[in-house]
């Protein structure tokens, strides 16, 4: 049996409960993995943390608003 097999099974006797917990594993092990391969700069690693935390879209756009609570432009 080989190691992804291994792993397939392993989870598939998880608690429901635990299947979060790997599912977020897993998702910062595909950011570090998509990270390492590209140059590293500090805008590479902010845009991979928004993509997995869902930050919102427009956050450049209303940037006031989300650090300071101003209203939305």
């Amino acid at each position: 049996m080989n190691k992804a097999e291994t792993l397939k099974r392993d989870i598939d006797l998880l608690p429901p409960s635990l299947l979060v917990e790997v599912e977020d594993f897993v998702k910062k092990l595909k950011r570090q993995y998509k990270t390492a391969k590209k140059p590293a700069n500090l805008l590479s690693e902010v845009a991979a943390y928004a993509i997995v935390d869902d930050l919102p879209a427009d956050m450049a756009e209303q940037h006031d608003h989300y650090l300071y609570g101003a209203p939305k432009k």
